[in-house]
């Protein structure tokens, strides 16, 4: 069996949401929801919360994570990386247990509207397309413009798309859902210290889904959609 290893970064300090990793979320800390879909996972073997604080490490285990170690504060600042995040886990790990997994599943804790079927879902894609990674996405509108410094509205779109008479007949683009699901071969992260890797494809997720709660004005809404989120998927599967 395949070792695949489910990395769930949590830091103390957020300048957005004050403790948002652990703030009660429609009853239960935000980071419950996250390992508790993995959990039911029918790939990953093994959860892992990575914080610096010792109070999110207890409630990751009280929700059924492990916390192999306290990660440094040096790699829990506003400006840190994930991804030096996963690297200090796996060279702890390997160096204290001679554990070394195969994959690596990571599972944002402010994404609380992903399920289970959206972690297997993306891992299964990704083996059948023989890719290296794969990363969670969902549909976005095709024109899309920056504000510059200057106030004024700057199109980062292709100038095709500009160009188009109408959306029909573009093809449909896609962006990042707030980190819902990113899978990757462990050798490959190692190599290209990302998981945005070359050989790389996406798996999409319904868009009122794709909810990464950032700032107060997100948690209001992921705590409403996700309350009515099967009234929500009925309505818009039978809509007429």
């Amino acid at each position: 069996m395949a070792k695949i290893l489910c990395f769930i970064p949590a830091r103390g300090g957020s300048k957005g949401i004050t403790n948002k990793n652990i703030r009660p979320f429609n009853g239960r800390p935000l980071l419950w929801y996250t390992v508790a879909e993995a959990k039911k996972s029918r790939y990953i073997t093994r959860i892992v919360v990575s914080t610096e604080s010792a109070k999110i490490a207890e409630v990751a285990r009280r929700s059924g994570a492990e916390i192999p170690c306290l990660r440094p504060r040096s790699l829990s600042q506003d400006a840190s990386k994930a991804t030096d995040a996963v690297l200090h886990m796996l060279t702890y790990l390997k160096k204290t247990e001679e554990y070394v997994p195969d994959y690596i599943i990571l599972l944002q804790a402010t994404s609380p509207l992903r399920t289970t079927a959206d972690i297997d879902g993306a891992f299964s894609t990704m083996q059948r397309r023989k890719a290296d990674a794969i990363v969670s996405v969902c549909r976005t509108e095709q024109l899309l413009y920056i504000i510059d410094r200057r106030g004024r509205l700057q199109p980062v779109s292709p100038r095709a798309f500009l160009n188009s008479p109408n959306r029909q007949q573009l093809p449909p683009t896609y962006k990042l859902d707030g980190s819902m699901v990113y899978a990757i071969k462990t050798k490959v992260f190692l190599r290209e210290k990302t998981f945005l890797a070359k050989n790389l494809v996406g798996y999409v997720i319904p868009r009122w889904r794709a909810v990464d709660l950032d700032e107060p004005e997100d948690f209001i809404v992921g705590e409403t959609l996700y309350r009515n989120k099967k009234t929500i998927a009925k309505r818009i599967k039978d809509f007429k």
